[in-house]
Formats: C-alpha cells, sequence, structure tokens
C-alpha cells in the first residue's frame, strides 16, 4: 500500500526537531515542534506536537504505542489474537456480543452504507480473501472462478449483519466476516488525538499510513500544512499543498495493491466493489477526502473511491464534502475537485 503513481506524502512548513528522548524544557515563546514515529498496524505513523509543555516525551510515545497496541489486538482481522479476528472465525448465526469500540465502528458502517449507496461495506471479508487481499494465504496471484465470487456475494454485505442492542450482532450467514480497514485506521487516529487532548496539547498533527488529522494553528497560524500528490510531478515542489486545522484527510487509491487479472484490461486493485463482488474498474486512481474526523474521512476516501469519479462527486455533491478525484488519463493525470474544496482552498496559490 505504499507505492505507486500517487502516494499520499505529507509535508510540513516548519522545522523539525527529531525526538532523543528525555524531558524537553521549551521557553513559552518559542514552542518547539517534536517528532514521535514508529511502527503499527503494519504500517508508520508519526505524531508531530508543537508546545511550549516541559513534557517527559517518551511517556507520551509510550502512551500512543501502547493505544496502538491495544487497537490491533480489537480491529485486526489478521491477527489470530485480535478480538475482530475471532468474530471472523465464529461459524454461527446467534446473537454475539462484541467489543463497544467495534459495535461503534459497526453503527458508524451501517450509516455509511446507506449515505454511499451501499459502496461502504465492511461485511465483505469473505470477497477480499478470495480475491487475495485478506488474512487467508490462498489466491496470493490467481484469480477466483466465477462460481465462487456469486457464492461469496450470497454470504457478503451488510444485510447479513444484523446490528442489535446493547453491543450485539448478529450473523444472518454463519460464514460472514468483517474487514474493518476502510475505516479503523481513522478511528484509531481520533483516539490517538482524545490522547494528546488529555496531555493538554492543542497544536498536533497525527498520522498512520499516509492518514492524517491536524489540531491547532500549525507554526504560522493557518493550519498544518500537508502536501496531495497528484502524479503530474514526481516531486514534492510540483504537489498542491493545503492547510489543515481542526481537520483530518484520508487517501484511497487503486494503485496501492494490485496483482494481473487476466479477465480485464487492468490489474485487480484490493478494493472490492460490495455490490459486483469484483475489484473496480473505473479510471479513478485516487481520493483524498476531507472531514472533521479521521474516522469520515478514511470512510469517505474508501467510499467515494469504490463509486468512481462520477458516482463518487454526485455524492460528494449531495454531501457538501470536500473532496478531491485523481482521474487517469492517456495524456496524464485530471483532477477533480468537489465545490466544497474549491470554496475552501480557492484563494490558496497554486504550487
Amino acid at each position: 500500500m505504499k507505492s505507486g503513481v500517487l502516494i499520499f506524502r505529507l509535508t510540513l512548513l516548519a522545522s523539525i526537531a527529531q525526538l532523543s528522548g528525555g524531558c524537553f524544557d521549551l521557553k513559552e515563546s518559542a514552542p518547539s515542534l517534536i517528532e514521535l514515529r514508529g511502527n503499527a498496524l503494519a504500517t508508520t505513523w508519526t505524531v508531530k506536537l508543537l508546545t511550549t509543555k516541559s513534557v517527559n516525551m517518551q511517556d507520551v510515545k509510550k502512551a500512543i504505542e501502547q493505544r496502538l497496541e491495544a487497537n490491533e489486538k480489537i480491529f485486526s482481522h489478521w491477527r489470530k489474537d485480535a478480538l475482530l479476528y475471532q468474530f471472523n472465525k465464529t461459524k454461527h448465526t446467534e446473537p454475539i456480543v462484541v467489543d463497544s469500540r467495534i459495535y461503534k465502528l459497526l453503527k458508524h458502517a451501517n450509516w455509511m452504507h446507506q449515505n454511499s449507496a451501499g459502496a461502504f461495506d465492511p461485511a465483505i471479508g469473505h470477497l477480499v480473501n478470495i480475491w487475495g487481499f485478506g488474512p487467508d494465504g490462498k489466491n496470493r496471484t490467481s484469480i477466483p472462478p466465477e462460481e465462487q465470487i456469486e457464492k461469496a456475494r450470497q454470504t457478503s454485505g451488510m444485510n447479513q449483519l444484523k446490528i442489535l442492542p446493547e453491543k450485539m450482532v448478529r450473523k444472518n450467514h454463519p460464514t460472514l466476516q468483517l474487514d474493518l480497514s476502510g475505516s479503523a485506521k481513522g478511528e484509531i487516529i481520533d483516539q490517538i488525538c482524545q490522547l494528546l487532548d488529555r496531555h493538554s496539547f492543542g497544536n498536533y498533527l497525527v498520522e498512520i499510513g499516509g492518514e492524517i488529522r491536524a489540531e491547532g494553528k500549525g507554526r504560522k497560524g493557518n493550519g498544518w500544512v500537508v502536501g496531495l500528490e497528484d502524479g503530474l510531478s514526481k516531486n514534492e515542489n510540483g504537489m498542491t499543498s493545503v492547510p489543515l486545522r481542526n481537520y483530518a484527510v484520508a487517501t484511497s487509491g487503486s494503485y496501492r495493491l494490485t496483482k494481473p487479472n487476466p479477465g480485464s484490461n487492468r490489474n485487480a486493485s484490493h478494493l472490492i466493489d460490495p455490490r459486483t463482488g469484483r475489484p473496480i474498474e473505473h479510471d479513478l486512481i485516487a481520493v483524498n477526502a476531507f472531514a472533521p474526523t479521521a474516522r469520515d474521512a478514511d470512510a469517505w476516501a474508501t467510499a467515494l473511491m469504490i463509486l468512481g469519479p462520477e458516482d463518487g462527486m454526485k455524492i460528494a455533491e449531495k454531501m457538501d464534502m470536500v473532496a478531491r478525484f485523481c482521474v487517469s488519463r492517456e495524456d496524464g493525470v485530471l483532477i477533480l475537485k468537489s465545490t466544497a474544496y474549491d470554496r475552501i482552498f480557492t484563494k490558496l496559490p497554486t504550487n
């Protein structure tokens, strides 16, 4: 999920002080930029803080790492000790009590499913597996036969999951499997932000695997500046830069994980359209979706990517959503922007 013509890249218009451990004594008049980083959730994470506080940043980093580990043991459909993995292994249709965080994310997913014309659907773990993009070790390089795809479609989808009161859910089909990767990363970013808020940090940026939420004014007062690469240029000077303040942005792209598909004129993407049971086939190669929370930005980036440039733009306009679409053309990449995107960012200088 890291390589490709479009990689969502973060740039900050500020000097960076690399964390080396210990306690920082910071002057009240000159906030310092401190960076924490590490690996989790099969990717990298970065937290950047602008602060005048005198605090042991190793303790802050440890708290972040503990929160990341705790969430991975809840939301991962790959780790055998994770609650979601164990849920997927159940093979019955009796009500199941789930962790409150899974329950909350499923209720959000149900809302997303209804408002995205069915494009957002975490109940397609079986389909993701048969296409070789899930924890099942089969089909990593092969393409599933038609009958297997159709069978998986009949046992997948939010219509096969009943969300009950009191943190209970029920599978309508015993083999139903969930894949919460379309919004779990954003949810975890939001939790890290809550952690930083409790430490009284008010000017920070949290990034996990290219998805970002920024709080506060940044260094120059207009927000944290992030770069949205559009594929037209291979250096960051050619990227469009936008300020992010008390907002989040997530990117979904068809270039991130693919494999050859002899039955199509393009590679099979890891983005499976729940309405067809097959990888997306349109020319949209990336979407940048903005929202007040990282969970919403994450989920909408996935949904708009599934919908494609035309239907995705219709939904974005209907929801008055800040969104940017990167469409592959023979002569390069066509950038389409929602009305809300232009309304917010139109006065910014173009790179």
